[in-house]
């Protein structure tokens, strides 16, 4: 697996953990969850391919971040890619590493593939899992509904607990080159307005 298929990546942010941190959203989900912050990141052909090796490169080589988040997308439908990547990253640096998926532990496990197990049992910090539920959209901190758990594989995020229990929600705004980038998980009122002001920005294109 040579190539992995990007929806997007941001080198420095504070919205999606503790410290500043890689932020890399896979291409590709299978589901259709009501409600969902980044349907542009579902179709399986979407996004960008990107070479393995070069990406392994600029976040191993990233200075002053804390850790990495991998968000998507559902980044187990990449798994031999995510593997390889998260392999490099616990082996060349010290960085955290923070999973979104859509899938629960259990079914994750369930799926009896050594890669995943390997991912969830050593190649990971903490897990948020779970798929996004409109209807439990309550506004705890960084999970999008409340059936989502924050899993703690290591000890290295337990000081931070806190975060993913408290009813405030960060987001951060990225605009670069003509192009918009929203990252964290924003309550409804907040993507709400964020979608009518990128539909305003595409209008006047």
């Amino acid at each position: 697996m040579n190539t992995i298929r990007l929806h997007d990546i941001y080198m420095h942010t504070t919205a999606l953990g503790p410290g500043t941190r890689i932020a890399v959203w896979l291409q590709g989900c299978k589901r259709c969850c009501k409600g969902c912050m980044s349907p542009k990141s579902r179709p399986l052909d979407g996004g960008r391919m990107v070479d393995l090796d070069a990406l392994i490169e600029e976040i191993c080589s990233t200075h002053d971040v804390e850790g990495v988040t991998i968000s998507g997308g559902e980044p187990f439908l990449q798994v031999q890619a995510l593997y390889r990547l998260l392999s490099a990253i616990r082996n060349r640096t010290e960085l955290g590493i923070i999973i979104y998926t859509g899938n629960t532990l259990s079914e994750l496990y369930e799926m009896h593939n050594p890669m995943i197990d390997e991912i969830i049992t050593h190649l990971s910090d903490l897990i948020i899992d779970g798929e996004y539920i409109d209807d439990l959209n309550d506004g705890t901190a960084l999970k999008g509904s409340s059936n989502q758990n924050a899993i703690f594989i290591t000890d290295r995020y337990l000081p931070y607990k806190w975060l993913y229990e408290e009813k405030r929600r960060d987001i951060e705004i990225k605009i670069e080159n003509g192009s918009s980038l929203l990252i964290g998980v924003p309550d409804k009122s907040t993507l709400e307005m964020w979608r009518r002001i990128s539909d305003q920005m595409k209008g006047e294109e």
